[in-house]
C-alpha cells in the first residue's frame, strides 16, 4: 500500500493523475463496518484508494479517543488489501464546501471514477454535506457512487462509538466481535518502581497514550506476544490506587516468561475483565488479592473437558472454494480473451480451474499449488503473447476470487446455531491477509465471529501449533476445550492436534482423504452430532 501525506491543497497536485475508486471516512478502528465499504473499491479496474485524516478526532463533531495508533491503523488498512492511503491533515479541506470537495479533491486531484462511503457520512465545512448531497455532486461530475448499508452485528449497527462504549465497559470480547480484529496495546516497556518483582509478581509496564481509548480499569486476563510466541498474562489497566501511578498503564504479569524487555514494543491483548481496579489497605493485602487473580486466571484458561469454542478453517469448510474458482475461471478469461469464441472462453476457463487442482488450489501429497509456476503454465499452454506478469496474474486473482466467496448453504446457519448454544466461534486459515480477509468481508461472516487468525497477518502459518494456540489464547481458554473444523489431513489435522485441539474432518467434496479416527462430516449441519 503507497501512503501520501497531504498537509496542504497544493501537495494534491502532487498525486499520480491514476483513476481511482475512493473510501472515504475516518475509518478510525477499521473495524467490520468500515472494511465493508473499502471492499467496495476493490475489483474495479481502478486503483484502490483510502480517504482519511491523520488527525481524525478533529475532525468529528466531539473529540474521541484513538482506537488505533497511527501505526496499526496503516497495518490494518494495508490488510484490506487498498492500494493507496491518502492521509491528509484536517486543516486543510476543513473550510472546503462541500461542492469544493468534490470538485476540487474528488474530482480534480484524485480523478475519481467511483466513490463508496457509509450512509452516515458527512463532509464539507461544519459536516454541511450528507449522502444525498453527495449523491447530486457527484453525478454532476459523472462519479459513481455507492452508499454501504450500515453492518450489524446481534441486530444493533456496529459504529465506533459502541466499541468505545464496549471497551470502556470492559467488554473486550464484544469489541473484539465488532472490529474484526483484537483490541490491543502497542507501546513500549517502561520500566516501573519494580514493585511487583518484590511482590512475586513481575510485570511489564505500559502507559497508556493520552488520546487512547481507555478500557474500564481492573485486572483482565490477557495475551502478550514476545519474540512470536503468544503467552497468557494477567494484566492491571489503571492508575494502581494503592502505590499511585502519575498515568494510566497496563501492567501484565507473564508468569511464564522470564526475560528483559525494557525499551522494546510489545503486544498486549486484554482478553476477559476479571476485576475493578480497588485500593487495599496494605500492600501485602494486594499481594494476596494478585495470588487470587492469577489463581482465577488459571483456572478459567485450564481444560474444562468441555467444548466452548469451534473453530473453522474457510477454504473448502466454510465456503465452497471450486465453486468460488469457476466464478474467477470465468471472469479471468473473460477479463484477458473477450473476444474469443464462446466454446474456447468456456474449454480455457476449465483448464484454469482443473489446473487449480479442480479449484482446491493443492495437488498431489496436499501441497499448496506454487501461483508463479500455475500461471505460468497457463501462458505457456495457451501461447500467450504479452500477457501481463505474474505478480499481477496474482494479484488480480487474490482480489477478484476473494469477490467470488461462495459459502456452503448451511454455514450462516451453522455459525448462528453455534452461537446460540452458547459456543464461541472463530477462523483460523492459511494464507495471504489481504484475500483471506476480504473473503470474510465479502462473505458477512465476521459478525457470527468472536475471532478470525489469518495466517498472513500473524506470520505464522498452519500446520504450526502456535497459530492454534494463539486463537484459544484470544478467546482465554485452553486449546483442549476448541474443537477445529477443516478440510486438510496435514495444515488443518496434523496442526490442530498438535495443539491440543478436538478435530472434525469436513468431506465436502467425498474425496476420501480423512486422516484415521477423526469425525467425518459431509455437511456443516452434522458438526452438532460431534459436539
Amino acid at each position: 500500500m503507497q501512503i501520501f501525506r497531504i498537509h496542504t491543497l497544493s501537495d494534491l497536485r502532487d498525486l499520480p493523475p491514476t483513476p481511482r475508486a475512493v473510501a472515504l471516512g475516518l475509518f478510525d478502528g477499521v473495524h467490520i463496518g468500515h472494511r465493508a465499504v473499502i471492499s467496495q473499491t476493490l475489483d474495479r479496474g481502478l486503483t484502490s484508494t483510502v480517504f482519511t485524516f491523520s488527525d481524525g478526532a478533529r475532525a468529528m463533531p466531539k473529540h474521541a479517543p484513538a482506537l488505533l495508533s497511527p501505526k496499526n491503523k496503516q497495518t490494518l488498512l494495508a490488510q484490506t488489501g487498498v492500494q493507496e492511503l491518502i492521509d491528509v491533515d484536517f486543516d486543510c479541506v476543513r473550510d472546503l464546501s462541500p461542492r469544493e470537495f468534490v470538485t476540487a479533491v474528488l474530482r480534480d486531484a484524485f480523478h475519481t471514477v467511483r466513490v463508496c462511503c457509509g450512509e452516515n457520512f458527512r463532509f464539507g465545512k461544519d459536516g454541511a454535506g450528507d449522502i444525498d448531497t453527495l449523491r447530486a455532486l457527484c453525478e454532476a461530475q459523472q462519479i459513481d457512487l455507492t452508499v454501504v448499508k450500515t453492518v450489524d452485528c446481534d441486530g444493533v449497527p456496529i459504529s465506533s462509538t459502541r466499541i468505545r462504549d464496549a471497551i470502556a465497559d470492559g467488554d473486550l470480547p464484544l469489541a473484539t466481535r465488532l472490529l474484526g480484529h483484537p483490541f490491543w496495546l502497542d507501546e513500549v516497556v517502561s520500566r516501573g518502581q519494580q514493585l511487583g518483582r518484590t511482590l512475586g509478581f513481575p510485570t511489564l509496564n505500559q502507559y497508556l497514550p493520552a488520546d487512547f481509548v481507555k478500557p474500564r480499569f481492573g485486572v483482565y486476563l490477557s495475551t502478550v506476544e514476545i519474540d512470536g510466541v503468544v503467552h497468557t498474562g494477567l494484566t492491571n489497566i489503571g492508575l494502581r490506587p494503592t502505590v499511585g501511578s502519575d498515568a494510566p498503564l497496563a501492567e501484565t504479569w507473564v508468569p511464564d516468561y522470564e526475560g528483559d524487555l525494557y525499551g522494546q514494543t510489545v503486544r498486549t491483548i486484554p482478553v476477559r475483565f476479571l476485576r475493578p481496579e480497588r485500593a487495599f489497605p496494605s500492600v501485602a493485602d494486594l499481594q494476596a488479592q494478585l495470588q487470587k487473580d492469577a489463581a482465577d486466571a488459571r483456572a478459567q484458561t485450564a481444560p474444562t473437558g468441555k467444548v466452548r469454542a469451534v473453530l473453522f478453517d474457510f477454504d473448502d469448510t466454510l465456503q465452497d472454494r471450486p465453486a468460488a474458482y469457476r466464478r474467477y475461471a470465468k471472469r479471468f478469461i473473460e477479463r484477458h480473451f473477450p473476444d474469443l469464441p464462446a466454446e474456447e472462453k468456456a474449454a480455457r476457463a476449465e483448464e484454469v480451474w482443473v489446473k487449480n487442482g479442480d479449484g482446491h488450489a493443492y495437488i498431489g501429497g496436499g501441497k499448496y499449488i506454487p501461483y508463479p509456476e500455475y500461471f505460468q503454465s497457463l501462458i505457456d499452454a495457451w501461447g500467450w503473447q504479452d500477457p501481463p506478469s505474474i505478480d499481477e496474474l496474482i494479484a488480480e486473482c487474490r482480489t477478484v476470487l476473494a469477490t467470488e466467496t461462495a459459502l456452503f448453504p448451511d454455514a450462516v446457519e451453522t455459525l448462528t446455531r453455534l452461537r446460540a448454544q452458547g459456543f464461541l466461534t472463530g477462523t483460523v486459515t492459511n494464507g495471504y491477509s489481504a484475500m483471506q480477509g476480504r473473503k470474510l468481508d465479502v462473505s458477512g461472516l465476521r459478525p457470527l465471529l468472536d475471532l478470525t487468525v489469518v495466517s498472513g497477518d500473524e506470520g505464522v502459518h498452519k500446520p504450526a501449533p502456535e497459530l492454534f494456540r494463539r486463537a484459544a489464547a484470544r478467546l482465554g481458554i485452553a486449546c483442549e476445550d476448541c474443537v477445529y473444523v477443516g478440510d486438510h489431513p496435514y495444515y488443518d489435522m496434523e496442526g490442530a492436534a498438535a495443539a491440543g485441539m478436538r478435530r472434525v474432518f469436513i468431506d465436502a467434496y467425498d474425496r476420501g482423504i480423512a486422516p484415521a479416527g477423526v469425525p467425518v462430516i459431509t455437511r456443516l449441519s452434522e458438526l452438532f452430532e460431534h459436539l
